[in-house]
């Protein structure tokens, strides 16, 4: 039989991951720990178990790739440029801050400019595919904090090639003089907005041709096609394969097509990147990482401390809340998968000494592994320190809001929008509170009472008068903030009514138990509005409808939350149902119905539902008899079960 290094090594990989992955998961440790430990254990310095490394570690490319993919499915071009300010100047202040910060304590360290320089690159570059992959598992990715972090790892993601031409050019190599370094940087860059436009007009006209064959393993084909195809011709021009793989499904995240497509490469995309933190863990020396544990642990500190501590003041230069910009720092506070291609390089031009080397690939690893911690406590350990920084500050009751009875908004985006101006045209009092500062603008601009602040700080709440207020609705799309913010409404005013917007689907009970008095959830809305059409279409009565509608969203969605609902409950929603309704059919001039008697219809011996009513000119003929003759303009007033209604108006409309 034949024998297949490469599958023996992937059967070991998910043969050693998989107890791990249990073992950890049962006391709350992330699986990504999980993965970096395997890696460990069965790389060139733990047991040597892998024999085809560089084949394992091409295949975890592949799921970084896939994840990228997703991500930008997630995303849409929209959303893209009203996150460029986090990107553009964020981004660029994050980079060009840790590059220098990082570069001062490298030269006070005797460390030549070339090391120095590189060590800053290193640094400065954070982990996109960790970083992303928590923000969504938590449903933080369309947070405030989440689009300064999708913001910043874009751009660092973009300043990945003009760091390998520059390293290349540190290490002597004879084309990467500095004019040659500028010309290649200026066509990477062409080539990038090149293809973002190409991709962006061919790739939705390519689905749109695939969907009509109505073949599901042709479909699955020109996902990987256009995925895969877009990376690997961004990686022509210099640029990521991941940040190819990114544009591809970016330039498909509006289109009807990519919930399928997200379906679709899911499976792939977790087996694959799997890999990808395996591969990781199986660079570390573990005899070097045992002998310098003190060392390593101290480099740590430094770099989580310099790289949070620069991102928390961008976050204030952008006019982001401190405790906002504390989550985002902690949050990107690691050293970043594309890092390993230039420690790659340093070892390579021999920049970097065997234990500089390594030590670059312990704090990496140990920096990624405690990414999903810090993640985990950063909400927490930023409300703490803003609580230590306002412990003392007293109340301005002066600069309260003088309002009463009002409505507070938070967040001015899709929601809050067109909130703020039914309650303006209705001339209810309301104001808006948002963190992006933009919005704030503009919400000025369309005549609101608008202010820039934390609304998860309860002292910003007692400055929007939540005391006096009688509604707050948290229309935000930050789950952590949206529940302190409940809390914080429900402790400072026990009678206010909190309406609490939320995307997620395990936030829904939570939120009620903080507080709050009706959590809509936007899936099940949708499911809401899909049933009540197709009940409308069945000419389910309209109070019959809302009676069902009602019922949903006072059990909290727990029916639909729970599909094995009650069979008490289900006997009550026949019962409601079997109830004699009402409805009324109006027969207009064309119609043929008119000059007929009742008696001629029979419509309460086909359906058994009965004419009680007919209103002609505006006045009532109740009870009218068989012999009674129906005109044109008349309105018939039925009454049957919403199944005799049903038979009696498809009659009717076949009549006519």
């Amino acid at each position: 039989m034949d024998n297949i290094p490469l599958l023996k090594d992937i059967v070991i990989v998910m043969a050693i991951t998989l107890p791990i992955i249990i073992v950890l998961s049962k006391a709350g440790i992330p699986a990504i720990v999980g993965y970096l430990v395997t890696g460990v254990i069965i790389g060139p310095y733990g047991f040597r178990l892998v024999t085809e490394m560089n084949t394992v570690e091409t295949l975890s490319q592949i799921g970084v790739v896939l994840l990228l993919f997703t991500i930008g499915l997630e995303f849409s071009i929209t959303r893209m440029l009203d996150i460029r300010r986090e990107g553009m100047l964020g981004g660029g202040l994050q980079v060009g801050a840790t590059v220098l910060a990082v570069l001062g304590v490298a030269l006070a360290l005797n460390q030549s400019f070339s090391v120095a320089l590189l060590l800053g690159f290193i640094i400065s570059l954070s982990s996109s595919v960790i970083v992303l992959k928590l923000l969504m598992d938590r449903g933080e990715i369309h947070s405030a904090h989440g689009n300064l972090s999708l913001g910043i790892l874009l751009f660092q993601d973009i300043c990945v090639v003009l760091m390998v031409m520059v390293i290349q050019g540190l290490g002597g190599s004879s084309n990467a003089g500095g004019m040659n370094i500028a010309k290649n940087v200026s066509l990477a860059l062409v080539a990038f907005v090149v293809i973002v436009v190409a991709v962006a007009y061919i790739i939705p006209r390519i689905f749109a041709r695939i969907v009509k064959l109505r073949n599901r393993e042709v479909f699955i084909l020109t996902i990987v096609l256009v995925c895969l195809g877009t990376a690997w011709l961004t990686s022509l021009f210099g640029l990521s394969l991941a940040l190819g793989a990114f544009i591809a499904g970016l330039a498909i995240s509006e289109s009807e097509y990519s919930n399928q497509i997200v379906a679709e490469v899911i499976p792939f995309r977790d087996t694959f990147s799997s890999l990808f933190f395996v591969s990781i863990g199986m660079l570390l020396d573990v005899q070097f990482f045992i002998a310098n544990i003190g060392w390593l642990v101290i480099l740590l500190a430094a770099t989580i401390a310099v790289k949070a501590v620069v991102i928390i003041g961008v976050g204030q230069v952008l006019r982001y809340p401190l405790r906002l910009s504390m989550i985002v720092g902690l949050n990107l506070a690691q050293i970043g998968e594309f890092s390993f291609i230039l420690i790659n390089m340093g070892h390579e031009y021999a920049l970097l000494s065997v234990g500089l080397y390594q030590s670059l690939l312990a704090v990496s690893i140990m920096s990624m592994a405690a990414t999903p911690f810090m993640h985990k406590w950063s909400s927490r350990a930023a409300m703490d320190a803003m609580r230590v920084f306002t412990k003392g500050a007293g109340r301005d009751p002066h600069k309260k809001i003088a309002l009463q009875n009002h409505v507070i908004i938070v967040g001015y985006g899709l929601n809050g929008r067109n909130l703020a101006r039914v309650l303006k045209e209705t001339a209810i009092a309301h104001l808006i509170i948002d963190v992006n500062v933009d919005r704030v603008h503009e919400a000025k601009a369309a005549g609101h009472k608008a202010y820039f602040g934390d609304p998860a700080h309860p002292e910003i709440l007692r400055k929007m008068a939540i005391d006096k207020a009688s509604m707050i609705v948290v229309a935000i799309s930050d789950p952590i903030t949206a529940r302190r913010i409940v809390k914080s409404s429900r402790d400072l005013n026990p009678t206010v009514f909190v309406l609490v917007r939320t995307r997620s689907i395990r936030e829904v009970e939570e939120l009620y138990k903080l507080g709050a008095n009706q959590v809509i959830p936007e899936e099940f809305e949708t499911s809401v509005e899909i049933f009540a059409r197709v009940l409308k279409e069945y000419r389910i009565p309209g109070n019959i409808i809302q009676n069902q509608i009602d019922l949903v969203r006072q059990e909290g969605y727990a029916m639909l939350r729970n599909p094995s609902i009650t069979g008490e409950k289900l006997q009550s929603l026949a019962a409601v149902l079997e109830k004699s309704l009402t409805d009324t059919f109006f027969v207009d001039e064309a119609n043929p119905l008119a000059g007929k008697t009742l008696e001629k219809l029979g419509i309460r011996k086909q359906t058994g539902a009965t004419v009680i009513a007919v209103v002609r000119n505006g006045e009532a003929k109740t009870n009218p008899p068989e012999q009674f003759t129906i005109e044109a303009g008349d309105i018939l007033v039925v009454l049957g079960s919403h199944a005799e209604l049903h038979a009696a108006f498809e009659m009717l409309r076949a009549a006519a």
